[in-house]
Parts: C-alpha cells; structure tokens; sequence
C-alpha cells in the first residue's frame, strides 16, 4: 500500500510541475496588459506609448473583437494589450577566440570598406502614403464588397472580396482609397478636385473568386471603398538648406485625423508644380486676417500639377482651410 501511494504522489506532482510549466511558457508567448482608456485616447495613441509603434494600432483592435469600429472608444473602457508582438533584440555574447601562434608573415593592408550613407527621409513612407492627394476625379479599378466574417470594417491581416473591372492575378497589388470630400477653393469657390484619403494596401489571394488580404492598413477599411493601381513609392530624400520660393495662394483644404497628429498635420494648398514648387519647399502660413500674421512653417511632400500637399513642420495656431501661404522671410 505504502508503494502504491508513493506512486501516486509522484504521479501528481509530475502532473502538478506539467501544469505550471505549462502555464508559464503560456503567459511568455500570450503576454497581455490591461488597459484602462483614458480620455482623449486613440488606439494609435496607445500602441505608439505602449508598444512604441503607432502603426501597430490593427492588432490592438484585431485582440478586442468588442470594439466594433476603432474609432469609437470610450473612457474607462477596458482593453488588452498584446504585448507579445514587441520584437525582442536578444544579445548573444561573442565566442571567445582563443590566440593561436602564426608565423611571422608580413600582413597586406585590408581593403578599407566604405559603408553606405544610411538615407535620411524628408518624411516616413507609411506617413507619406496615407497623407493623401487633391485629384480632379475619382478614379479607381475596383472596390471591396464583401468579406468572410460579415465584417463591415476591417484592417491589417483580414481578408475581403473585391470587384474589379480587369482581370486580376494572385500577387496583384491595389491602393485602398477613399474619397473624403469635394474640395473647393476658400477665395473663388472654384472646383479644384476631390480629396483622396489611401486607407492601406492589399495583395490578391485569389483570382478566380476576386480576394485579397489586406497587408498594410493606415485607418479603418471599409465594404464599398475603392481600390486604385498600385506603384512604388519612395520618400523623397530630406534637404539639407531647403528652398524658401516666393510663392503665394490658400490653404484648400486639410486633415485632422487620429492617424496624424501634431505636429504631423497634413494640409493641401492650391499650388503645384507648375507654379515653380517643388518637393521640399518650406513655405509660412497665414491667419485669415486682414493683417499678414504668419502662424505656421509647412513643407510640401508631395506635387500634383496644381496642388501640393504639405506637412505642419511648426504652427502657432491651428492651421485651417483658408489660411494663406507666403514666402518664408524667417524661421
């Protein structure tokens, strides 16, 4: 009997060690934290504090399937953070070498390696694409118009049905677009486009029943916004002693989302390249007042042939639709 019961106790501590083990390496690989939100918070604000990255905003909502649309969350709601997704650097140490005698042979110079200038951008790709543009029309090769789950938002790793008017292939790429609004000129109320605002990036799955899965994600994607040929983009180069042309017109039109914040403002102003701008430019911004005030430095990023859209580099105030823009007599 005493046997018997030896085994037994054994047995359950065994199982006892198992569990806890278990346990764990659980919590290691599905580590969370608990979130109170605050107010005033944005899920792009707390994955840029919490896991110092704002663009992983997709997979904090993607572990709260109650938020139903990202944009609306509320005091005192209560969250969870993946904190497993923060890539750890782990340090291995060096090897020790141990000396070896050589004989004495005259050594020739190595070749000295030059390494390559590492780039400096004048502002982030994912920053660039999602800043939008004024184009005259809407054009677009498709749209989303449906997905698996029933879901009518959807972000980075979730998959939709698309609608194309080309024959696609797996591996295609799209833009996802949204027309935001009409934009018309502050001064003449002339037409000067519409404002398109890139959501994100997909890639085809499947070709045969259009899918795609969405690969990158800069705000919320929803059924019916449209999908636009894609194209590589690359920042352009940050400029050393930029230009400061003398250059006047308005601010047409400009975007507050939580995606950018100050001072990433992002503003559209009615000159392009054909007024002489180019991409770098720093120009001063202006109060609507019947006195000049400058209240703001802004850069342009990106050039259509008649508008530009601008990035807030400084702003005293807020820089609204129909502020001005004038040559930079001082920073």
């Amino acid at each position: 009997m005493l046997k018997k019961d030896n085994i037994f106790n054994m047995g359950c501590l065994i199982i006892l060690f198992i569990l806890v083990f278990s346990s764990q390496l659980f919590a290691e690989i599905y580590e969370y934290k608990d979130y109170t939100i605050q107010k005033g918070d944005t899920l792009w604000d707390i994955s840029r504090e919490e896991l110092n990255d704002p663009f992983l905003w997709p997979k904090v909502w993607k572990e709260n399937p109650e938020i139903q649309n990202p944009d609306k969350i509320y005091p005192n709601q209560k969250i969870k953070i993946p904190l497993n997704i923060i890539q750890k650097e782990i340090i291995k140490p060096e090897p020790e070498i141990k000396a070896v005698k050589k004989p004495e042979i005259p050594e020739k110079p190595e070749p000295k390696i030059i390494q390559p200038l590492e780039k400096e951008y004048l502002v982030d790709k994912k920053l660039l694409i999602s800043s939008g543009y004024i184009a005259d029309s809407v054009e677009s090769v498709g749209e989303i118009i449906e997905t698996p789950t029933g879901r009518t938002i959807i972000a980075k790793g979730d998959y939709a049905y698309i609608r194309t008017k080309k024959p696609i292939n797996v591996g295609d790429k799209f833009y996802i677009i949204k027309p935001l609004e009409k934009v018309k000129h502050p001064a003449t109320a002339r037409k000067l486009g519409y404002l398109i605002d890139v959501r994100g990036i997909a890639e085809v799955v499947n070709e045969d029943d259009p899918k795609i899965v969405i690969t990158d994600s800069y705000w919320e994607i929803s059924i019916g916004d449209l999908l636009d040929a894609y194209y590589e983009i690359e920042p352009p180069l940050d400029i050393e002693d930029p230009r400061k042309p003398d250059i006047n017109g308005y601010i047409v039109a400009t975007k507050h989302l939580h995606l950018i914040n100050i001072p990433y403002d992002v503003a559209y102003i009615d000159r392009g390249w054909k007024h002489g701008l180019e991409v770098g430019d720093l120009l001063a911004t202006t109060l609507q007042s019947k006195h000049k005030i400058v209240n703001g430095l802004v850069q342009v990023i990106n050039l259509k042939e008649a508008t530009a859209t601008v990035i807030v580099r400084k702003s005293d105030f807020e820089v609204s639709k129909g502020d001005g823009i004038t040559a930079v007599t001082q920073e």
